[in-house]
């Protein structure tokens, strides 16, 4: 396993562990009783489980090969066109959504459409980080936010926020257990 996978297994997992740690606690926090507290705890020790595990790759990346096979390194898909595209279309997409959902009435469906909007973004991270995993994400994040607009508004929070989070943590795990089993080699 070289330097630039553990790298890039680190970084992918760290982000996804930090968002869904975001989602989560977003989610957690708008339960109520002992569920918000169970929620809480499991919200953590996943997300620490996966930032432990980015940890560990990353260290070891320090004493990995740097390179297999041709030496070329790979673009670095932060920094590709799609990636880029992708991410401003998402930002520009919030404030433009929330704005005319305010104005028609709707402030009860923007986070549905947040949920949505971030989804597709996952499209564009297809092509950048040429791993058809993020298109099982996006679509499970389009499905999450158009689902919730059948929920009572008073669910939406919580279903949203833990579903994001499991959608994450699910989409980050091949990667994990493949990079652990590449390691034990």
């Amino acid at each position: 396993m070289t330097s630039v996978h553990l790298r890039g297994a680190a970084a992918s997992i760290s982000i996804s562990a930090v968002f869904a740690l975001v989602w989560g606690l977003n989610g957690s926090l708008a339960l109520t009783g002992g569920w918000r507290f169970l929620a809480l705890a499991a919200v953590v020790l996943i997300s620490g489980v996966l930032a432990f595990l980015a940890l560990k790759f990353s260290r070891k990346a320090a004493h990995a090969p740097a390179l297999s096979g041709t030496g070329a390194t790979p673009p670095n898909p932060f920094m590709t066109p799609a990636y880029r595209i992708s991410l401003i279309a998402m930002l520009v997409a919030f404030p433009v959504a929330a704005r005319l959902l305010t104005a028609s009435g709707r402030e009860d469906a923007i986070m549905p459409l947040i949920v949505i909007i971030v989804g597709l973004h996952f499209l564009g991270l297809v092509s950048a980080f040429r791993n058809g995993i993020f298109a099982w994400v996006a679509g499970a994040f389009c499905l999450l936010g158009g689902v919730s607009l059948l929920l009572p508004a008073e669910l939406r929070t919580p279903v949203l926020g833990l579903g994001c989070a499991v959608i994450l943590w699910l989409g980050v795990l091949p990667l994990a257990f493949r990079s652990l089993a590449q390691l034990r080699r």
